[in-house]
């Protein structure tokens, strides 16, 4: 049977490497239902990862597309559980009229624990998506595990999901996702969005030692109070405080042009701040830095 489908939910993608990307959506009859093949002309379709059935792709542009779907058993009748208990009330075999007509009146609910359902394998039920597809070009759409996509659309489109990364919008969460970063790399103290009063965007604290390290004595204290003899050397640090001009909202035409500049700002800003993550200079007391011939090998490397 053919059906037309609800308006935006038949969609195509004509991607630039030459494939083309349909958007499939299960018919509302076929809900509980096994898809058990999507065939464009007759050639097996390919299913796109991680789009729960949704998308699938073609290596041309399909004419007819195709799916089967496996219904399920259905209840062909009711027999008696224990052939014992058969007489004129209760028959051994039931069909599926003579159950409803009997389970309808007083005293039916008896027959549920009388007899089990005989049910039997359905036909596969073939369902052919109608030709009317929209096609816009771009890529397949975003993982679940990317970043998140706010695309700016027509009112009438709003809910159409499968389309948002198609459309201008914007990528929010560039702040914690650089937090998270920078926050693995060495000697990073603090990193945290800027409070009020301070300049928008990251403020990040480094704690770096001395190029020739510098250590000072610290001695330990007893329980009332007293300072002890004993105690340990600890390395001077020094504090360097960054504050990065980072907006939150990554916008773009596209997903996919959004996402090649939030990879951008991620390696920029990270490499400005492993770039500051330097040692102190010992001849200024820390007001200057040296770097690290360790460092230094790390990054041409």
């Amino acid at each position: 049977m053919t059906k037309t489908l609800t308006d935006f939910e038949q969609y195509a993608v004509q991607h630039p490497d030459g494939r083309w990307l349909y958007h499939l959506p299960t018919p509302q009859e076929y809900r509980s239902a096994q898809r058990t093949s999507v065939l464009a002309d007759g050639e097996p379709m390919r299913e796109l990862p991680a789009t729960r059935g949704m998308w699938w792709s073609s290596d041309r542009p399909a004419h007819q597309i195709t799916a089967r779907f496996r219904v399920g058993r259905r209840v062909v009748g009711y027999r008696l559980r224990d052939l014992g208990a058969r007489s004129e009330r209760f028959p051994e075999k039931l069909s599926v009229d003579q159950w409803r007509e009997q389970t309808s009146g007083d005293g039916g609910e008896i027959l549920y624990g009388l007899y089990e359902s005989v049910t039997e394998d359905q036909a596969e039920q073939e369902y052919v998506y109608g030709a009317d597809f929209k096609v816009l070009g771009g890529v397949e759409p975003p993982s679940p595990d990317g970043p998140a996509w706010v695309a700016e659309l027509p009112h009438t489109l709003t809910q159409r999901t499968e389309y948002l990364h198609l459309f201008p919008g914007y990528m929010p969460g560039l702040l914690a996702a650089l937090t998270a970063q920078i926050k693995a790399l060495p000697h990073v103290e603090y990193c945290h969005t800027a409070r009020r009063g301070e300049p928008a965007g990251l403020k990040v604290t480094i704690k770096v030692p001395f190029h020739q390290p510098v250590s000072r004595w610290q001695p330990n204290i007893g329980a009332n109070g007293r300072v002890l003899k004993s105690g340990r050397s600890l390395p001077v640090m020094v504090r360097q405080t960054l504050h990065l001009p980072v907006l939150d909202l990554v916008p773009g035409p596209d997903y996919a042009s959004a996402l090649a500049k939030w990879h951008e700002l991620l390696e920029f800003w990270t490499r400005v701040v492993g770039e500051a993550n330097v040692r102190a200079c010992n001849t200024c007391e820390g007001t200057g830095h040296v770097l690290d011939v360790d460092d230094a090998a790390r990054r041409r490397s």
